[in-house]
């Protein structure tokens, strides 16, 4: 089912807290939904999730539309809040049943849909337990298992890994992978290692404005460069055959860092420039660029980053 974002601002007073924001989820995957304090993230999931109306714009799941198909809308969407709300003095299974039920769900089906998300988010041996008496990482997995009870295809989930500890972040990571087989998931985080190990799409917002909206594996495009290794045995090469814009930095011994503009092949030439110098190839691979390196370029005035 395709979400469908159009324009879409919000203004509280004279502050805008998004300007124009635009995308579209149109298959199954994982999302990364990024930006500073401030830029507007949870005010776009507020919006996305009907708890909010825009200033302007759209908003599209499907054949409906906010607001006028809110309730509708709603019961499509998995919402997993910053601060997920739960009952304390509830039992995990009590608490689950009870969600259900608000989503019209009944009997034996929503029996049985219960003890699967349970198995699916890992808390099968907490289950019998006042979700009071649990972890924090296992309240996550409590608020993740609300979220799926209705089995929608948008999941939206907001730092859902925030004040875990290391084990329950690997832990919540393999799990918001797994869901991406199956659903759209978008997420919000302040760890951008985190995007990189599960997202396969990267959105940022800067100042209430989408500077990127990119699959991860082409980040580097709005950079405008990309970036090679490449290690030889013996002698290095002599580099004076790369294309103009090319540059060429070692950083090892025997091992280079190669940077070219977007579009200007590099890898034939390095291969073609080695069998003629007859220096062999060990290693000729393209790097992907971290993430933080485009986040950085991408909502830092170019004055405060590094020469």
């Amino acid at each position: 089912m395709e979400l469908r974002v159009s324009d879409l601002s919000k203004r509280y007073g004279t502050q805008w807290a998004l300007k124009g924001v635009s995308f579209v989820l149109d298959k199954p995957g994982v999302y990364g939904y990024l930006g500073p304090n401030g830029a507007g993230k949870s005010t776009t999931f507020k919006i996305l999730t009907g708890y909010s109306r825009p200033t302007s714009g759209s908003v599209q799941l499907g054949s409906w539309r906010l607001p006028e198909h809110k309730k509708l809308i709603q019961q499509h969407i998995g919402y997993l809040p910053e601060h997920n709300p739960l009952y304390l003095d509830m039992y995990v299974r009590e608490y689950l049943l009870f969600r259900g039920g608000i989503y019209g769900m009944r009997g034996r089906a929503l029996r049985r849909r219960v003890e699967e998300v349970i198995e699916k988010v890992g808390l099968t041996p907490e289950a019998h337990k006042l979700i009071g008496a649990l972890s924090r990482g296992y309240r996550q997995r409590v608020g993740l298992a609300a979220a799926l009870l209705h089995d929608p295809p948008l999941l939206i989930l907001d730092e859902p890994t925030s004040g875990l500890d290391p084990n329950q972040v690997i832990e919540i990571r393999q799990l918001i992978r797994s869901l991406g087989a199956s659903h759209q998931v978008i997420f919000s985080s302040h760890i951008l290692a985190e995007v990189q190990a599960i997202a396969d799409h990267v959105l940022i917002l800067h100042k209430g404005e989408l500077v990127l909206n990119a699959p991860l594996s082409e980040i580097e495009k709005h950079l405008g460069a990309e970036e090679y290794l490449v290690e030889t045995s013996g002698d290095g090469l002599q580099w004076d055959f790369l294309p103009q814009g090319a540059s060429v930095e070692k950083v090892a011994p025997s091992l280079w860092r190669v940077q070219a503009p977007v579009g200007v092949e590099v890898r034939r030439a390095i291969y073609e420039a080695s069998v003629q110098q007859g220096i062999p190839l060990l290693r000729l691979e393209k790097r992907q660029l971290p993430l933080e390196e485009v986040f950085r370029h991408l909502t830092q005035p170019a004055e405060t980053l590094p020469s």
